[in-house]
């Protein structure tokens, strides 16, 4: 059965692949309606400034890829994401972003996060690590992509959410685990050379338009 949107969760140590898989994964939305986040200026997309701009485009135009790096404007970009709706909105740094899980979430991310999916909101977290992550943001994931990891309780995190015997510690650089509620596989970014390692049959591409354009 589809899903009414998508929560997806990239985590990794620095310098692994996570902004580079997020990057790809974008690229092949064919009809992007796509918001970012990109505190750090890492992704394609029309950079602005003035919000009002970026509202200016959204309503002008059909698709897009917009990003702003302010962190102060963040939550009127969860406000822009849930009224425009039938889009991604990506978070890249989302620990530098999202307060710590013993405090509330800006009201407007938690429309997205318990009402987006009847927006088809899609949401895409980046984050070196998921338990730094707001528990009520990290609850909700229905797809991980976990690269290395190296903290306790990180690793201890991701087994026990997702109940699979995964070793994210061993995972080398642009090799990561690809996870789902029902099974995971191991992968590795398309611009590595494949390792000896690495079984037939497991995945060795980063998983092109598997998730479709947010239109579950």
């Amino acid at each position: 059965m589809a899903l009414e949107r998508d929560i997806i969760i990239v985590t990794g140590t620095p310098g692994m692949g996570k902004s580079r898989w997020t990057r790809q994964f974008l690229r092949t939305l064919t009809k992007p309606r796509v918001l970012i986040m990109d505190t750090m200026i890492e992704h394609d997309g029309i950079l602005f400034d003035d919000m009002g701009e970026l509202i200016e485009h959204i309503e002008r135009y059909p698709t897009f890829r917009v990003r702003t790096q302010s962190v102060p404007d963040f939550e009127l970009l969860c406000k822009i994401a849930y009224a425009a709706g039938l889009c991604w909105f990506a978070i890249e740094e989302t620990q530098r972003i999202l307060p710590s899980s013993r405090m509330e979430l800006p009201p407007a991310f938690l429309d997205i996060i318990y009402r987006g999916r009847h927006r088809r909101v899609n949401l895409l977290m980046v984050s070196q690590r998921p338990s730094t992550v707001h528990i009520a943001a990290r609850a909700m994931w229905n797809r991980i992509i976990s690269f290395r990891q190296t903290e306790p309780a990180d690793v201890s995190w991701l087994t026990n959410v997702t109940g699979f015997d995964l070793d994210p510690l061993t995972l080398p650089q642009s090799y990561y685990y690809d996870i789902t509620p029902t099974g995971y596989q191991k992968k590795v970014l398309d611009d590595i050379r494949k390792s000896d390692s690495i079984l037939d049959d497991e995945a060795e591409t980063v998983p092109i338009g598997q998730q479709g354009e947010g239109e579950q």
